[in-house]
């Protein structure tokens, strides 16, 4: 059995006058439990940086209140507090520190590393009340001109030839990039873009979060082709695993075309 951790997610029980703190990433977020009422405050801290998720019972009232507030009104209030980790609701522009570039007829797989997001719901419904993301992400056009493309996130991050750095950060989902290069033409990776709302987010019994593989195959100058395949990045046994949120867009076993420069930049 692997080592044990404090879940962070999942169903919880509440009270009128309970509270919650969580944090996850840059994310501070409170929670409180009022009559008719749940009041929300969330912000992005730079210097937390929480590897662990930890939710806690309460948290200092003497701390100053986060920038954004929220309040969710009830005519009963409810008994269950429901946060699920997610995966982003557009695709992740992951720009390595140093470029890779990939020869003529080969292959190259790659570790990276993807934000996760938040979501809170009651118990009682499926209704999200919040989907914020744990960490501060800009907004970037990812396409070759500014009429085609798609509003995507921005995140630099270092890819890895190997899987182990990336399992020890249990703020983010691992997910294993395989690229095919099946042209007669080099092919530099400057940025990537990450099907985030396309992949469903799996976690392990030590808290650390997967998807599933994603191949990347360049079959000429013109376009590309993506698939989400059918196993879990690292190797990993779907029995052994629980899946937390599915995709917010699923494609099945499809193979979607997309320029190269929709993949690539």
């Amino acid at each position: 059995m692997s080592e044990l951790y404090t879940k962070w997610w999942g169903n919880f029980a509440v009270a009128q006058g309970e509270q919650r703190t969580l944090r996850c990433a840059d994310l501070y977020l409170q929670l409180q439990f009022l009559p008719n009422q749940w009041l929300l405050g969330y912000e992005w801290q730079q210097d937390i940086n929480q590897f662990q998720p930890v939710l806690e019972a309460a948290f200092d009232d003497t701390t100053p209140a986060p920038e954004n507030e929220q309040r969710f009104v009830f005519a009963e209030l409810p008994t269950t507090l429901t946060l699920q980790p997610a995966l982003a609701d557009r695709p992740v522009v992951c720009r390595p520190v140093v470029s890779v570039s990939l020869l003529p007829f080969q292959e190259v797989t790659l570790f990276v590393c993807l934000p996760l997001w938040v979501k809170l719901k009651t118990g009682e419904s499926e209704q999200t009340l919040l989907d914020i993301p744990t960490v501060s992400v800009c907004d970037s056009w990812f396409g070759p001109n500014t009429r085609e493309g798609v509003i995507s996130y921005a995140s630099q991050v270092s890819e890895q030839l190997d899987v182990k750095p990336i399992s020890n950060n249990k703020a983010r989902a691992a997910i294993e990039v395989r690229i095919q290069n099946q042209s007669a033409q080099m092919l530099t990776l400057d940025k990537i873009s990450v099907p985030a709302p396309n992949l469903s987010l799996y976690a392990d019994g030590r808290g650390q979060f997967w998807t599933p593989r994603i191949t990347l195959v360049r079959r000429d100058n013109e376009d590309a082709i993506l698939s989400v395949d059918e196993v879990i990045s690292g190797g990993l046994q779907e029995s052994d695993l629980t899946q937390v949120c599915h995709a917010r867009e699923d494609i099945g076993r499809s193979k979607i075309t997309k320029a190269i420069s929709a993949l690539f930049g």
